[in-house]
């Protein structure tokens, strides 16, 4: 076997291995199924804690729900290679909305997210330019403006 057939061999079982940890894929002959699956879990729950971290009052919302929930989720829902918490939540988050089960006092989170990023199948990115936005909350609306630069102005008005 020559060099280059040995790398191209070793990237093909990295790669398989890989799919298997973050996405869900089969465990690659010559790797202990059992070790693979125990680090695609711990993986799972390092997702969950990056994205706990990152939404906090989405994961305050659901209380002791927002685990297991998380877990199921990010187990149907394998992890892209260029990801980041933000992201992977906005996701989660999507998930819960199209239930109906995304916790009212986690909305103002969600709200100022969406001010400040934009989700799509690139990616997550920062808006740029004006961004304005009204959050229906309890008896006011929050008016929120995101200007050129990043910064974000708020006012709430009981109406």
């Amino acid at each position: 076997m020559s060099t280059q057939e040995a790398r191209e061999r070793l990237a093909e079982a990295q790669a398989a291995l890989v799919r298997a940890l973050a996405q869900g894929a089969p465990v690659p002959e010559g790797f202990d199924s059992k070790r693979v699956q125990e680090t695609a879990r711990s993986l799972i729950s390092k997702r969950r804690r990056w994205v706990e971290r990152s939404w906090p009052r989405l994961a305050a919302g659901l209380g002791d729900s927002f685990r297991p929930r998380f877990e199921a989720w990010a187990r149907e829902n394998p992890m892209e290679l260029e990801t980041s918490a933000l992201a992977d939540g906005r996701k989660f988050a999507d998930a819960l909305l199209a239930t109906a089960e995304y916790p009212d006092s986690a909305r103002e989170e969600l709200f100022f997210f969406e001010l400040r990023y934009l989700l799509s199948e690139h990616g997550l990115s920062e808006r740029k330019g004006l961004t304005l936005k009204v959050l229906k909350v309890d008896r006011s609306r929050l008016l929120a403006a995101r200007l050129p630069g990043g910064r974000v102005l708020q006012l709430r008005l009981p109406f």
